[in-house]
């Protein structure tokens, strides 16, 4: 005998058609002959019978619905059976260094065109404000086995910020900068997004860190050439064709008192519940004080003016100078400078955020800038301001106060920071002149923001005038105290370096 097999497919079309037919015929007989009887005559019987097939037709109606998508889900399910899913998106591991979870699937996106990727480790790059994270990825085809030649770092953030400096790394870096790391590939993920960089030509043997970790890791006399092979590079890129033109340091960088609530309420988790500086903060524009230091200040014959009045009244002085244009990085720091070091310890910079590369400001800060108003040159910003995030980074995070002790030192330290401006002595030549000299932390620090300073006094049009230094130095110097706790050594070391910071502020206010 034989046999006849049926698929669901048919069995379902099969039962579908027999009981909607079954159903339809008491409804067509209903409109048939209706019109012959009234309302009230009709049998119950009939409107039961009537009221069943609308049933049975309802149901029927459900049942092909769920048919269709339970076909369309096992065609999916087919297709991943002959085509696995592991072999379309690649495995990350170290991804516990990814600050969030929409991070992950922006790696996979960013390395699944690539053949054979089937792993990808990835390795985070410490240093700087926590905005957004830098990871180092080495691409495998099996895991635990020898990478491909190819390095990548990965910066993940914002969506909008990362989609501005895509832009702009076209716009101003790629022909401009031969150290800038070639662009790879951009990819978002809901809110978020990530742009891959890839050192080309890099041996796959050599060791990269960030600015922080080479920082860490060598005597001041290396991290000073570093520095001086930074602004060199730079030099021949962003700080070319500057124009000198006549600015108002206020509009300059009036970002300041945008943040003015967000800063003075993170300053007021660095002062003691009874502290009476706290009147600063709700007193009236009359009544405003500013002279009054917080408790903490170690030394309170210090140059004073306090920077929470200086926000409050922002922006009362009038501070017209000339200063130099040019295109430049505008957000140079310790995580945004790469340090490749080769197995003959040479090391070679690379530049890796290009997000504020034109007028020095972000895309949104461009465009509500140009709404208030302010004068902007699309293609010109304020060079000095890559020198004093570096030096913010220096000072305020890499000296790694812990304690009250630490904080008198560095109180020290500052107040001999600007006795000398930008021409600071030499240290290797020179003997210490104040006690915090004499501890390695302060006398390395001033020796590498020495080299900083001597690069930036090339970009004042007023060599007596520092105030244009200075006003780019409080602009990096005041965002510190909102910085996130992961990028100090410890919560001790987080609370004296930011009372350190608002310290250094006060001073340079008194400048101002």
């Amino acid at each position: 005998m034989r046999k006849i097999i049926v698929s669901s497919g048919v069995l379902f079309w099969l039962l579908f058609v027999a009981s909607a037919f079954a159903a339809a015929i008491p409804v067509v007989l209903a409109v048939v002959y209706s019109p012959g009887f009234g309302f009230l005559d009709v049998p119950f019987a009939s409107w039961f019978v009537l009221g069943l097939s609308g049933l049975i037709l309802t149901l029927d109606g459900v049942a092909l619905y769920f048919w269709r998508r339970f076909r369309k889900t096992s065609q999916e399910l087919l297709g991943l059976k002959k085509q696995p899913l592991e072999e379309e998106i690649p495995t990350v591991y170290g991804h516990e260094h990814l600050d969030r979870a929409e991070f992950l699937p922006i790696v996979q996106i960013l390395f699944r065109r690539p053949p054979d990727v089937r792993y990808i480790h990835v390795k985070r790059l410490p240093g700087g404000y926590g905005g957004s994270t830098t990871v180092l990825a080495r691409l495998q085809r099996e895991q635990n086995t020898r990478p491909w030649p190819r390095s990548f770092v990965i910066k993940l953030g914002d969506r909008r910020e990362m989609t501005d400096e895509y832009d702009r790394f076209h716009s101003h870096v790629l022909w401009n900068l031969v150290r800038a790391a070639k662009f790879f590939r951009h990819a978002e993920w809901g809110n978020f997004a990530g742009i891959a960089y890839e050192f080309v030509g890099l041996d796959l043997d050599h060791e990269i860190q960030s600015f922080y970790q080479s920082y860490q890791g060598y005597a001041a006399v290396e991290v000073s050439g570093l520095v001086g092979e930074i602004y060199s590079d730079l030099g021949q890129a962003w700080y070319r064709n500057g124009a000198s033109e006549s600015v108002n340091l206020c509009h300059e960088y009036h970002l300041l008192s945008k943040k003015r609530e967000l800063i003075i309420g993170h300053v007021g988790e660095l002062l003691d519940e009874a502290d009476p500086y706290r009147a600063n903060f709700t007193a009236i524009e009359e009544r405003l004080q500013p002279n009054l230091k917080p408790g903490f200040c170690p030394a309170m014959d210090i140059p004073w003016y306090d920077p929470v009045v200086f926000l409050r009244t922002w922006p009362r002085p009038n501070l017209t100078v000339p200063i130099y244009r040019s295109v430049v990085h505008g957000d140079l720091n310790a995580r945004n400078v790469l340090v490749e070091i080769g197995k003959d310890a040479r090391k070679y910079v690379w530049f890796i955020d290009f997000s504020h590369t034109g007028n020095g400001l972000s895309g949104e800060r461009t465009r509500e800038a140009s709404r208030e108003g302010l004068p902007i040159a699309p293609d010109r910003g304020h060079t000095l301001r890559d020198f004093c995030r570096l030096e913010a980074d220096v000072k305020f995070i890499l000296t790694r106060l812990q304690d009250e002790h630490d904080l008198r030192f560095a109180t020290a330290f500052e107040r001999e920071l600007m006795a000398r401006g930008l021409a600071l002595y030499d240290l290797s030549v020179t003997p210490p002149r104040i006690e915090a000299l004499a501890d390695e932390r302060f006398r390395k620090a001033w020796q590498v923001i020495r080299e900083i300073r001597r690069r930036a006094s090339a970009y004042l049009t007023t060599t007596g005038d520092l105030r244009p230094y200075y006003m780019s130095l409080l602009h990096a110097t005041l965002p510190i105290v909102y910085y996130h706790r992961t990028q100090f050594d410890g919560e001790a070391c987080e609370r004296q370096q930011k009372r350190y910071a608002l310290i250094s502020a006060g001073m340079l206010c008194h400048v101002l």
